[in-house]
């Protein structure tokens, strides 16, 4: 993922993508949830969509005769990025922990680009930034001759990590070492001491990070600019939607001055939450039927809609508000009865959320509202859902770019993203790489 072909600079390729988000807004810069109350649907507009089974499973969105989708795709050609093949190898196997097969692919992988950027650049000494219990960091230490030092701001992680040190790794106890500490952008000043204190012989060392969450990833660049002996970096970064707002505003996007200039000639408010979210989701169609994917936005975009009639905002009562099982039914009747239960409605005016000012929903009213979707908003939800996901790579590639250029800005040439996990397992899949 980087510069698409077609584009000589990173300039015009932000431009020419800002352009296309402002056209197809409609397809993301909201709340999924609240799709039915924006009448966004309305806005694919598909001759004859009331005649074509888009739920069947031959179905290609890309053989519909529609001037709305094919100028969708004449500009989402320009735009896609190179998509870069996973090597694999045979790391899956080589992890001798109790972990998901997924985990344990991403720390193989990971440590096996690690090894290679800190033979590049002579780094002797690896600084895992969120660690959490250490499996990276042993992976590294068995495998490899580097120093590790792991810097987790987890108390209960950081606790366990050193227990799982003393009852299993006894022999790293001088090569790896944890320390517990909040990283910020200004975590620069107390990385060399931390590194003086525990390596007293060091001379370089790489950052890394597996699924460096939201800011993290920032700040850890940030970190590898200011420290003279700070070599290489490879992080995975992910979660991008949780990056830091200010000022309702995004904090460190955009991130470079290319972006941030495109952003304020195009004059569109699009680099949201939203954006960021779909830039989030899984880079590939999931084995989940469409006909189920429908089901499911427009279930949840019902009860939003009833909320919204009586100014009330949903609050969830629990982390899975509707049972998997449930919603995989695709029975409206028994996807409510489990939502009732799953969600709550709170008074926009009063905002208190307690058994005095409960509001309860009316089943009735919610499977009328349900029956009165036409057919062909169903359709037009499958239409966008499958642009969606047409759409998250080239967003995810606008929001790890913006990175690179950052970095490029900053004077560091030598730097790219590269797919280092199978997609499939780990869905967030690109790690940034960049060396002085």
């Amino acid at each position: 993922m980087a510069l698409p072909s077609c584009f000589e600079s990173s300039l015009k390729y932000f431009e020419e993508s800002l352009t296309f988000f402002r056209k197809y807004e409609h397809l993301f810069n909201f709340s999924n949830t609240d799709i039915l109350i924006n009448n966004n649907l309305n806005e694919i507009d598909i001759k004859d969509l009331e005649n074509i089974d888009v739920f069947d499973d031959n179905f290609d969105i890309l053989s519909l005769k529609s001037d709305y989708l094919l100028e969708f795709f004449e500009m989402y050609k320009r735009l896609r990025p190179d998509l870069q093949k996973f090597e694999r190898t045979q790391m899956d196997y080589l992890i001798d922990a109790p972990l998901s097969f997924k985990k344990g692919h991403e720390i193989a992988y990971l440590a096996q680009e690690i090894d290679n950027l800190c033979k590049k650049t002579h780094c002797d000494t690896v600084v895992d930034f969120g660690s959490g219990l250490g499996y990276l960091d042993q992976h590294l230490c068995e495998t490899t001759n580097y120093n590790v030092l792991g810097l987790e701001c987890n108390e209960n992680n950081y606790i366990a990590a050193k227990k799982r040190q003393r009852k299993y790794y006894r022999n790293s106890i001088e090569q790896v070492k944890y320390i517990k500490h909040k990283i910020t952008e200004d975590s620069y000043m107390i990385i060399e001491e931390f590194l003086e204190d525990k390596f007293t012989n060091y001379t370089s060392f790489c950052i890394t990070g597996l699924h460096a969450c939201a800011d993290l990833t920032i700040d850890a660049i940030n970190i590898f600019l200011k420290i003279e002996k700070a070599k290489a970096i490879i992080i995975m970064p992910c979660c991008y939607h949780r990056l830091i707002c200010e000022n309702d505003k995004l904090k460190n996007f955009p991130l470079s001055k290319k972006l941030g200039s495109a952003n304020e000639k195009i004059g569109c408010n699009l680099l949201t939450v939203p954006f960021l979210r779909l830039a989030s989701q899984p880079p590939y169609l999931t084995e989940e039927k469409l006909e189920n994917s429908v089901f499911n936005l427009l279930a949840r975009a019902v009860i939003q809609l009833y909320g919204v009639k009586y100014n009330c905002k949903i609050k969830r009562n629990k982390r899975k508000a509707v049972r998997l099982k449930t919603m995989m039914l695709n029975n409206f009747e028994d996807y409510i009865q489990d939502a009732i239960l799953g969600f709550k409605l709170i008074n926009n005016e009063t905002d208190k959320d307690s058994e005095v000012d409960k509001i309860n929903f009316d089943v009735e009213e919610l499977i009328t509202i349900w029956r009165q979707i036409p057919q062909v908003t169903f359709k037009k939800a499958a239409i966008f859902i499958l642009l969606q996901n047409y759409l998250q790579p080239v967003f995810e590639n606008v929001v790890l770019y913006d990175r690179v250029v950052y970095l490029i800005e900053k004077g560091i040439d030598n730097c790219r993203v590269k797919k280092i996990v199978n997609e499939k397992i780990s869905p967030r899949c690109f790690a940034i790489l960049a060396q002085k």
